[in-house]
C-alpha cells in the first residue's frame, strides 16, 4: 500500500510537470505592475511642537544661578514676569523659544546665562458660553469645536434667543475680535462657522445687539482678567 501511494505521488508529479510545460509554451502574460508606495504614507509623522497658552505651568531653570528658578504660570494676557528678564510675551512659543528669548534677556546681568523652560502642567482650555442658553458656563476645549457644538454642550438655545445677533469673542494678541453669528442662516445650512479657539466667548442675546463694544468690555471683563484695550475690532 506505500509502494503504491508513493507511485501515485510521483505519477501526479510528473503530470503537473508536463502541465507546466505545456503552459510555458503559451504565450506569458505579463504581470500587472503594482503601484508605487506613497511616500508620504510611510514617512513618519512629526509631532507639532506644543506651543503654550495661558494657564499652563512652567519651570524656568537658571544652571548657574539656581536662585533665580521660578515655577509660574503663563497668565490669561499671556505672559509671564520673571526677576531676572521682567515682563514677557509667553504664549504662542514653544518652551524652547521662550528659554531663548529668557536667555536673551537675562544676559544684560548675567554672563552667559544658561536657560531652560519645562512645561511643568498645561492649562485647562475652555470656552465660555454664555447669554440665552439653557446652561450658561464653560466648555472643554477641543480642537474642532464649533459654536453651535458648544452651545448645545450648554444646553441649546432659549426660547428668547436672539439667532441672529450671537456674538463670538476671540482674544488676539491682548486685543478682542468681536464677530456677529447669524445662527438663523447657519441651522438651514445655508451659512458655515469657522471653528472655535481656545478661551472664546460665545454670548447668545435675547435682543439684536447694536454696540458691539458693550457686550465684549461686559463680558471680557467679567470672565478674563485681561482689561481689554480701546478700540475693539468688530467684524459684522
Amino acid at each position: 500500500m506505500k509502494t503504491c501511494a508513493f507511485y501515485m505521488r510521483c505519477g501526479l508529479a510528473v503530470a503537473l510537470v508536463v502541465l507546466g510545460g505545456c503552459r510555458s509554451s503559451s504565450p506569458a502574460v505579463a504581470p500587472v505592475p503594482l503601484p508605487p508606495l506613497d511616500a508620504s504614507s510611510t514617512a513618519p509623522l512629526e509631532a507639532a511642537e506644543y506651543r503654550l497658552q495661558p494657564g499652563d505651568v512652567l519651570r524656568v531653570k537658571f544652571l548657574y544661578h539656581p536662585e533665580l528658578d521660578m515655577k509660574l504660570p503663563v497668565r490669561p494676557d499671556g505672559n509671564i514676569t520673571l526677576q531676572a528678564t521682567g515682563e514677557i510675551r509667553a504664549e504662542g512659543l514653544t518652551a524652547e523659544q521662550l528659554a531663548d528669548v529668557v536667555r536673551d534677556r537675562s544676559s544684560d546681568r548675567l554672563r552667559d546665562p544658561e536657560v531652560t523652560v519645562i512645561v511643568a502642567e498645561l492649562g485647562d482650555e475652555k470656552v465660555y458660553v454664555g447669554g440665552e442658553v439653557r446652561q450658561p458656563g464653560f466648555v472643554a476645549y477641543r480642537r474642532g469645536l464649533t459654536p453651535l457644538q458648544a452651545i448645545l454642550d450648554r444646553g441649546g438655545f432659549t426660547d428668547t434667543a436672539r439667532l441672529d445677533s450671537v456674538v463670538r469673542i476671540t482674544a488676539e494678541q491682548n486685543d478682542y475680535q468681536a464677530t456677529r453669528i447669524d445662527f438663523s442662516q447657519v441651522l438651514e445650512g445655508k451659512a458655515q462657522v469657522a471653528a472655535l479657539a481656545a478661551n472664546d466667548v460665545i454670548y447668545v442675546p435675547r435682543t439684536f445687539i447694536g454696540d458691539m463694544n458693550t457686550v465684549v468690555s461686559l463680558y471680557v471683563h467679567r470672565l478674563l482678567p485681561i482689561p481689554p484695550r480701546v478700540g475693539v475690532g468688530f467684524a459684522p
